[in-house]
């Protein structure tokens, strides 16, 4: 029962008839009831009251007892243990005489404890005795205010990393502020995660060593920690064909061991081995191109791929076909109609008609030197000219079904050049901007590759041909007087060579070289247009460059004086020159209007040829389309009479065969105007080889 209860308890059972609540003080109660009670043993009653003492009867706490009193200034809280001071709401209680009562106090947001007064002082936790009523004041000021007694540490972090204090209270990680008493020196150390390094502190702290802070007012601090360079990268190494590639230093061998993981900034040269049946073709990725060594620094990850395609040696185109050199003269025979076939009754093979145009028009392959198929022979490209659509348009490349006309415009009609492994890209020079331009026929989508600065137009010269077999170098000519060379993966121009040639450079199937007909003379040259060395042959006659299985590169042409032939082919890599159809290997003096196409960059070394010579097709190699393995000790076979007169028919040059070998070497597509007629269509000679 509380004092304040036992007073209110003892009135009411003294007075049990009282009509009111006592209007005098309780020592005054307190003191008649002593009187009357002493009064009740006998003796007079009348000065009772008049007689009895006063002393030791005021109002006293419960024996063994003494109050604590707390008051509040500003905002806060203080709380006692033992329990019975909350203040806040209850600031007084009674506690046990002679014990020991302890008072925490703890400030509201927004202020900070400035100290006890009365019968405690300092600021730390107040211990009163109980030996007597004690009464303590715990002030609370405003941090705006007044002088706080602690100030918060704040530390951020950018990367991976800890950092942690003494004294303690910090461990950010997970802590990452703390609140220390006023004019503490609080010392951060930082610690790098794996893979990690302290870059340093900013904020209150500066440098990388620890940083040490006076907590005269709050502080921040941030500590920035970066991810560590690599001591080491991986190459991978990937495959199309049959082949291998090892490195120097040792670690891939693929094969097997495809990626292997080096030292930063190492230098490792890759080496490509084609398995039996197969050439080395070329490298991809990683600024990796030609089939020469592949040497990649190690600064960062890195994947190159490397090519093997089949060799031609393993597979003879002409098997099935006349490989002999006597005359087969050309019969008459009648014009199929669009989507028929008929056998050449000379040679026995299937001629396909894929077009009709009528009328004068034309619709026949770009040129010999271009590809008409894209890598997997899946799209064909056919020009159409005299028509009302003039232009180049789209076929499907195996069923011959139209597809559209292409939204391209090259320099020239020849100069478009399809990409050697994405079926779906072509590249070509907008004449009107002088981009090198990557279009997806898929989608008609456009990409500007490379820009060139030109006082002139940009092309590919006067007499083109292909770029690079890994379809990443191509040579170009500015009309205002200079030639050089551009490599996509890289974006680099080559040096410029200044030329009054209307000819551009022409980039070897491996990439490493170019071939430049500079005047009369045939030269090979390297991809800043220095000079490597000549070529002992006409520059300027039909020509396509093309590889050997052995990965030379070659310039295959019809040759006229020095070596004479239908085909003669040049070496670029180490000047050597064969005659492989001409009079040194049984076959007549070459005729005139002879087209060379190289191109079956899956059958190195296979080239094919269309040869007008006289438009009565007695004599052999007169009006025939003829297929050379160019490899050391390769066959040569007759395949059909394309019936086109050329140049001495009425369409002129148009009626030129223009012959043009696919990828895989099984397909021949060439012009024909079938006997002089008025009109070129396209037409397609289906090897035995082909596989639909």
């Amino acid at each position: 029962m509380t004092k304040q209860q036992d007073k209110a308890f003892s009135a009411k059972r003294h007075f049990p008839h009282s009509t009111h609540s006592p209007s005098f003080p309780g020592t005054l109660v307190l003191g008649v009831l002593l009187a009357f009670l002493g009064g009740c043993g006998g003796g007079a009653g009348s000065d009772a009251e008049g007689s009895g003492s006063t002393g030791g009867t005021g109002l006293t706490p419960p024996p063994g007892t003494h109050e604590l009193n707390v008051t509040l200034s500003g905002s806060g809280q203080v709380v006692s243990q033992p329990a019975g001071i909350d203040c806040g709401s209850s600031c007084t209680a009674d506690f046990g005489a002679g014990s020991s009562v302890t008072l925490s106090a703890t400030p509201s947001p927004g202020f900070a404890f400035a100290g006890w007064s009365g019968n405690c002082s300092g600021t730390g936790d107040c211990t009163v005795l109980m030996t007597a009523a004690r009464g303590v004041t715990a002030a609370f000021v405003e941090t705006g205010g007044g002088t706080p007694t602690s100030y918060t540490l704040n530390v951020s972090r950018t990367g991976n990393g800890t950092v942690t204090s003494a004294p303690a209270g910090i461990s950010c990680g997970s802590a990452c502020s703390a609140s220390y008493a006023a004019g503490t020196s609080v010392t951060l150390s930082a610690s790098a995660a794996s893979g990690y390094t302290f870059a340093g502190w900013s904020g209150g702290c500066s440098g990388s060593g620890s940083c040490t802070v006076s907590m005269t007012q709050a502080r921040s601090v941030a500590a920035t920690f970066t991810q560590s360079a690599p001591t080491s990268y991986t190459l991978s190494v990937s495959k199309n064909g049959s082949g291998t590639v090892t490195s120097a230093p040792a670690g891939i061998s693929c094969g097997s061991a495809c990626s292997a993981s080096y030292a930063s900034g190492t230098s490792v040269t890759l080496s490509a081995s084609a398995a039996s049946g197969y050439t080395f073709s070329g490298w991809s990725g990683s600024g990796c191109s030609g089939t020469g060594a592949c040497t990649v620094s190690m600064t960062q990850a890195r994947s190159v791929s490397a090519s093997f395609t089949q060799n031609t040696a393993s597979a003879d185109l002409c098997n099935g076909l006349v490989t002999d050199k006597v005359a087969h003269p050309m019969p008459a025979l009648a014009k199929p109609a669009l989507g028929q076939t008929v056998t050449d009754p000379a040679f026995g093979t299937t001629i396909r008609r894929i077009t009709e145009v009528g009328g004068t028009g034309v619709i026949k392959p770009a040129y010999s030197t271009i590809p008409a198929w894209n890598a997997d022979e899946s799209y064909l490209i056919l020009y159409h000219t005299n028509t009302s659509n003039s232009g180049h348009h789209l076929y499907d490349g195996k069923t011959y079904q139209y597809i559209r006309k292409l939204d391209i415009n090259p320099p020239d009609l020849e100069q478009f050049y399809w990409h050697t492994t994405d079926p779906d890209v072509l590249f070509y020079v907008n004449s009107s901007t002088k981009t090198l331009t990557r279009y997806r026929v898929s989608t008609g989508a456009k990409e500007a590759i490379k820009t060139f600065s030109c006082g002139g137009s940009v092309s590919g010269g006067s007499d083109p041909m292909f770029m690079s077999w890994d379809s990443d170098v191509i040579g170009l000519r500015c009309s205002s007087g200079f030639v050089f060379t551009y490599r996509i993966s890289t974006d680099t121009v080559g040096a410029t060579l200044s030329s009054g040639s209307g000819n551009a450079p022409i980039a070897s199937a491996s990439g490493t070289t170019v071939f430049f007909a500079n005047g009369g003379n045939a030269e090979v040259r390297d991809l800043d247009m220095q000079y490597l060395r000549g070529l002992p042959i006409d520059p300027n006659e039909h020509a396509s460059l093309g590889r050997l299985a052995n990965g030379h590169d070659t310039h295959n042409a019809v040759s006229f004086g020095g070596y004479e032939g239908s085909l003669v082919t040049a070496d670029m890599t180490d000047g050597s020159v064969r005659v492989i159809v001409g009079p040194e290997t049984g076959y007549p003096y070459p005729p005139g209007g002879t087209h060379v196409s190289a191109l079956a960059f899956k059958k190195p070394g296979w080239v094919a040829l269309s040869i007008v010579g006289s438009t009565n097709g007695a004599n052999t190699l007169n009006q025939e389309l003829v297929l050379a393995d160019s490899n050391a000790g390769g066959k040569v076979c007759r395949v059909a009479h394309h019936r086109s007169w050329g140049k001495a028919g009425p369409r002129g040059y148009w009626a030129e065969p223009h012959v043009v070998i696919s990828p895989s070497g099984t397909r021949l597509l060439f012009g024909s105007d079938w006997g002089g007629g008025s009109s070129v269509d396209a037409y397609v000679v289906e090897l035995p080889s082909y596989v639909p």
